[in-house]
């Protein structure tokens, strides 16, 4: 049985999208205190990887001692098929960590065929869908960025909050306040309130704290 994506390369077409350790790879060691954050791509790896977006935001976020940084890609429908067969869980590519062991776990999404990617995505990582089957510190914050995100509603079921806007710098600062608030023995539902509150701004968005009613024509 096998018990990690690693075990699984020998099984799959293109086992190089799984093992990172490309020119300009970030890798860090542990460190108490840290912040850790998987940056996920809905997308296959070849096309994650020219996204120069998710590189500039790679480099931010890991410019900071206290942000561990790690990829994630949405595997190739051989590799899904077998994680799945053999229940074993998606993680990042530079320390195989799992997904659903990250503190933040973001995804940014360019285009909309990506949406059912990124339940796909958590599905595999063992996570719930619902943000509201997410609450207690059990679960990773999910955090949606990108264009897409210009208009959230359409996954606000399933994300914790949002980044909507550019984010090298509110990124590094929601980050931030995710470790100020851990730190001084915050809920995670006491962390969005704050998020929310702080960095509206920023462009911070959290769904759960608004009901959403719409007209008869769809307009909200």
């Amino acid at each position: 049985m096998a018990e990690t994506m690693q075990d699984l390369l020998r099984r799959v077409e293109k086992p190089g999208r799984y093992t990172g350790g490309e020119f300009g790879e970030i890798r860090k060691e542990k460190r108490p205190g840290e912040v850790t954050f998987a940056f996920c791509f809905p997308d296959s790896y070849e096309i994650g990887m020219s996204n120069l977006g998710m590189k500039i935001l790679y480099g931010a976020l890991n410019a900071n001692d206290f942000i561990r940084c790690e990829r994630c890609f949405a595997p190739w429908p051989d590799m899904g098929d077998l994680m799945q067969s053999e229940d074993v869980p998606l993680a990042t590519l530079e320390s195989g960590t799992a997904l659903r062991d990250f503190d933040i776990v973001a995804f940014s999404m360019g285009y909309e065929l990506c949406y059912t990617n990124v339940l796909y995505m958590l599905r595999l990582a063992g996570i719930p869908l619902s943000a509201s089957e997410r609450k207690g510190k059990r679960w990773p914050v999910i955090l949606g960025g990108g264009v897409c995100t210009y208009n959230p509603e359409p996954l606000a079921e399933f994300f914790d909050a949002f980044s909507i806007g550019e984010g090298e710098v509110s990124l590094c600062d929601f980050t931030r306040l995710y470790r100020d608030c851990r730190d001084e023995g915050k809920t995670k539902e006491e962390f969005l309130r704050r998020a929310a509150s702080e960095m509206a701004d920023k462009g911070i968005y959290v769904p759960s704290l608004y009901d959403a009613s719409y007209n008869d024509d769809g307009t909200l």
